[in-house]
């Protein structure tokens, strides 16, 4: 029952594996500043994972930070400072007296808020994936959120999902939910890229 080439063994093992991969994400996001490279480096291990290999994790993990650190962090300054102006922009406008300006803007920005957030979610595994110039990058994301937006919106479904858990399971966030919502987001928006390429051709 428990031999390398049982069933049980294999799924442990699996689990395992997500469980160090997602502990790994956190202690190498410790800095703050490193979560961008981080997570291009997790996505990077998932990409390894869809095709069927099992490469040495810790290894593949911080050659993969190392590769995608300069480019990963350019994109998490322009996400940090997008989000910081976003996030004003919501307080101003919550702050205004008059109705009519205030409930028109506030969709608006909640729009635009998700705009971010998708685009957010698929340029991670778009840099893995193509490893295109920042402003490409930038630029096939934003294509793919309005015109493929039930990728990222199944994302932050899973996302959600792990957060309520996580009000029960307090423990979830440590051992595998940054890891299994890399996972679901990886595998959804490499099917859109296919997809997307398929058309094109």
């Amino acid at each position: 029952m428990f031999s390398p080439e049982g069933t049980l063994y294999k799924v442990m093992a699996l689990i395992g594996n997500y469980c160090y991969l997602n502990i790994l994400w956190l202690v190498s996001s410790l800095p703050i500043v490193t979560v961008f490279a981080s997570t291009a480096a997790m996505t990077a291990v998932m990409k390894e994972w869809s095709h069927q290999e099992e490469p040495p994790i810790t290894k593949t993990f911080f050659l993969n930070f190392k590769k995608y650190f300069f480019k990963s962090s350019m994109i998490g300054i322009l996400q940090t400072i997008v989000a910081i102006l976003l996030v004003g922009d919501y307080f101003v406008v919550w702050q205004m007296d008059g109705v009519i300006i205030k409930y028109g803007l506030f969709p608006i920005l909640v729009l635009l808020g998700l705009l971010f957030l998708f685009i957010s979610l698929y340029i991670y595994p778009l840099l893995i994936d193509l490893d295109l110039p920042m402003s490409q990058l930038i630029r096939k994301a934003a294509l793919l959120t309005i015109t493929r937006p039930a990728t990222p919106t199944i994302t932050l479904m899973v996302t959600c999902l792990m957060i309520f858990l996580s009000t029960f399971a307090k423990f979830l966030p440590i051992l595998c939910a940054f890891s299994i919502v890399s996972l679901v987001n990886y595998q959804v928006t490499k099917r859109t890229i296919r997809k997307a390429e398929q058309l094109v051709i």
